[in-house]
């Protein structure tokens, strides 16, 4: 019998709870619109906390202990031991920008896929690891450790949420977080965010805007321009295989969004509408654009690029644009590899920043994370995948690194496990974001497997 024929007997008895689980998370719209911590009740918003107690509810309801750490996070934990195996996810999505052929927060079920944001980044995962820990609990599974599953609020927008719980509990013996690739993501890049800033004196350029969060690609840009284009404007558009709009003065193109980590795979709205500008507008914002970041998905135009063999290039991903009364912000999203020498590069950085007449200002730090290919914790896990794949091809694979960045960063012996296997596309970040839902079902098994092996 096919692997993928079994799965799918072994879990009927869960599917439909599954999938009423599942479709009743992705129904919360769990974007972080403003952090403040002063609200001790919902720090990262309302619809994030309503996130949060939905999945504690459902871990009353099965019987777990659960706890909320002060609504930064929460979590639930299951059976005894000194050591802890920790299960790493989040409940923030990204804003649902772009174009959706169905609303992004009213999953439908088509083909045996479910859409909606956050189906696979990472509502789908959590729920697939979710339910293998219940299964594995109804059938008195009883580990040698402690097993910690952590619903996180922010891992989107800087970690705060587990940020909180790390300075409140120790860290954990192992870990693995349900947020990436199968087979085992072993190494991470590092990630930081830089804002560049400047000012103008140019009166042909009235407003410039794009982009909202750091690790996505722009799928929208605007501007306000006191020059008539209209005609130019549209003729680039077409000829980019683009949409533009025009409204009076107010030119608006559209591009294809795609994850902060892979930037070459999108179409930069904001890049593309600001090299159709240079063609009639020169000013410090426009020429650095085009100068220094259309293009160049590597840093190589800022004298950052670096390759490691392991990790690989360095990625840049321009990702937020403002400009208003002559003075402009330009954030960027770097990922980068263990022989990035981050110190020297962000020096570099800012001597030329200044050699521009600009300031550069360092938002955000993540050094990378690797933990090496013959560790307890790889080994372990690529037991799990390899079993649940064996003979079908899938089994080949080895452990890989990303560019992305996820919570096993955070914790020195754990790793990205899943639950997006190789050659499987990937709708992270993107309109119509959707997960396979056999493919869910087949992770959940293989997180069942892995628990197993880690914890006796």
């Amino acid at each position: 019998m096919k692997s993928e024929q079994k799965h799918m007997i072994f879990f009927k008895d869960y599917y439909n709870q599954f999938i009423e689980d599942l479709e009743g998370l992705l129904r919360i719209p769990s974007v972080l619109s403003e952090f403040t911590p002063q609200n001790s009740e919902a720090p990262f918003g309302r619809d994030i906390r309503k996130a949060l107690n939905y999945m504690l509810a459902i871990g009353e309801r099965d019987g777990f202990k659960t706890v909320n750490v002060d609504n930064y996070c929460g979590y639930i934990e299951y059976g005894e031991g000194s050591e802890l195996l920790v299960i790493l996810c989040h409940l923030d999505v990204v804003p649902a920008t772009g174009n959706w052929t169905n609303p992004p927060f009213d999953p439908i079920i088509k083909e045996g896929k479910i859409y909606a944001r956050g189906a696979i980044d990472d509502k789908g995962p959590l729920m697939a690891s979710y339910y293998a820990l219940k299964m594995l609990k109804d059938n008195d599974y009883c580990p040698n450790k402690r097993i910690r599953f952590i619903f996180g609020c922010d891992e989107e927008s800087g970690s705060r949420g587990l940020h909180h719980y790390l300075s409140k509990y120790p860290t954990a013996e192992y870990g693995f977080s349900p947020d990436a690739n199968f087979p085992v993501i072993y190494a991470e890049k590092g990630i930081c965010s830089i804002k560049f800033s400047g000012k103008t004196s140019d009166d042909n350029l009235i407003s410039f805007d794009s982009g909202t969060v750091s690790n996505v690609v722009p799928d929208k840009a605007t501007a306000e321009i006191a020059i008539d284009l209209k005609n130019e404007f549209l003729r680039f558009a077409e000829q980019n295989d683009m949409r533009g709009l025009v409204n009076k003065n107010k030119y608006t193109l559209f591009g294809s969004a795609a994850h902060g980590s892979l930037p070459e795979t999108g179409k930069n709205a904001a890049l593309y509408l600001a090299y159709f500008l240079s063609n009639y507008i020169s000013n410090p914002f426009i020429d650095f654009i085009n100068q220094y970041l259309f293009f160049d998905f590597t840093g190589e135009k800022l004298g950052i690029a670096t390759y490691d063999e392991e990790m690989g290039h360095v990625s840049n991903n321009a990702a937020i644009f403002k400009l208003n009364n002559n003075r402009f912000e330009i954030t960027c999203n770097i990922r980068y590899p263990r022989n990035f020498d981050f110190d020297q590069n962000m020096l570099k950085l800012k001597e030329f920043a200044n050699a521009k007449d600009m300031n550069l200002l360092l938002l955000y730090n993540s050094k990378p994370h690797y933990v090496p290919k013959g560790s307890l914790i790889v080994r372990s896990l690529m037991k799990a995948y390899k079993r649940w794949t064996f003979g079908t091809g899938l089994d080949a694979f080895e452990p890989i690194s990303i560019g992305g960045g996820t919570y096993a960063r955070d914790f020195e012996n754990a790793v990205a496990f899943g639950p997006v296997f190789p050659k499987e596309e990937e709708h992270m970040h993107m309109p119509d974001e959707y997960a396979d839902l056999s493919n869910l079902i087949l992770a959940s098994f293989i997180y069942q497997d892995a628990i197993k092996n880690i914890c006796g």
